[in-house]
């Protein structure tokens, strides 16, 4: 059976996600990610971050400095398991690895392109700088094809697609004036021809994955320069491209772009159909993932994999 494994990013969390795995053999993985996070901010956030992630409150774990780091940590220790797994012959390596935004990080570590410490470091440091970047703001648009909401935002100066989810679910991303305009227009035109358009403002401060994240990506991409990046033993899609990379200097290119360019995980799902994935498994808190996938194909198989039960019931299968 051919496989992908795909890793969730923000907008996944839950306050106690994980905590199984910390009350198991893995609390040495989080304290290392909280010396990490306490080394890079100092006395900015005196906040240990597993406390945040395990006792919220959930305020306070919807912060993209905890969030991003909180996320990745628990997708990492899985990966593990899952190479773990992989190794010893209880499941078979996945055709391919992809992650939506931070999911990406996951991914790479999953692959063996970023070591444990490398991508927590670079993820600690990609939530500061995205929570402290110019403000904007993301709206979700449901219920409209993608095609369609990328017309209304070609004609609107400083707004642009940030995701491509799914065939009828995109966000799109700017100034707070342009994002405005073109959700105003939007609805006007779902009005008039009797759609069922949904318009969600988003509870974020910046404007991810816009042009607008440009001097926040430059001062980021210096800290990438500086990571050991291996070539991929997985192919990795990536989200700037929608295609799968395994060499090590095209994989880190490609990161650099992705703080002010589009997540195309809609073409990322469509590539997996058509190089014959069998299956999906998502890797990581929540099941956002699963449920955009389903909206391209809803028949198709996909497990989650969040927690040490799921681990043990893939051990169960396969024996």
């Amino acid at each position: 059976m051919k496989t992908s494994f795909v890793f969730p990013g923000q907008g996944s969390q839950s306050v106690g996600m994980g905590k199984d795995l910390f009350d198991g053999k893995f609390k040495s993985h989080y304290e290392k990610i909280d010396k990490l996070f306490a080394s890079f901010h100092q006395e900015n956030y005196s906040q240990i971050l597993s406390n945040v992630v395990f006792q919220g409150p959930e305020d306070e774990l919807t912060k993209t400095v905890f969030t991003q780091p909180a996320i990745l940590t628990m997708s990492m220790i899985l990966a593990e398991n899952l190479k773990e797994k992989i190794k010893a012959g209880q499941m078979e390596k996945p055709a391919f690895v992809a992650g939506h935004s931070l999911g990406e990080f996951s991914a790479l570590y999953m692959a063996g392109v970023l070591s444990f410490d490398d991508a927590a470091k670079l993820v600690i440091a990609r939530a500061s700088l995205m929570q402290e970047a110019p403000k904007g703001a993301m709206t979700a648009i449901v219920g409209m094809n993608d095609l369609d909401v990328k017309s209304f935002v070609d004609r609107v100066d400083g707004v642009s697609v940030a995701n491509f989810n799914s065939p009828e679910q995109v966000v799109i991303t700017g100034t707070k004036e342009a994002v405005e305009r073109v959700s105003t227009e939007i609805d006007e035109f779902a009005s008039t021809n009797n759609k069922p358009v949904k318009i969600i403002a988003l509870n974020v401060g910046g404007a991810f994955h816009s042009p607008l994240m440009k001097e926040p990506a430059e001062e980021f991409n210096i800290l990438i320069d500086e990571m050991i990046f291996n070539d991929a033993s997985i192919p990795v899609v990536q989200n700037t491209t929608a295609k799968p990379v395994c060499k090590a200097a095209e994989l880190k290119e490609n990161l650099k772009k992705q703080m002010t360019g589009s997540v195309r995980w809609t073409e990322t799902v469509k590539f997996f159909f058509e190089n014959s994935v069998d299956e999906i498994f998502e890797v990581g808190p929540g099941r956002v993932l699963s449920g955009l996938i389903k909206k391209q194909d809803r028949r198709f198989p996909v497990k989650n994999i969040s927690c040490l039960e799921d681990l043990a019931n893939l051990e169960a299968v396969k024996s």
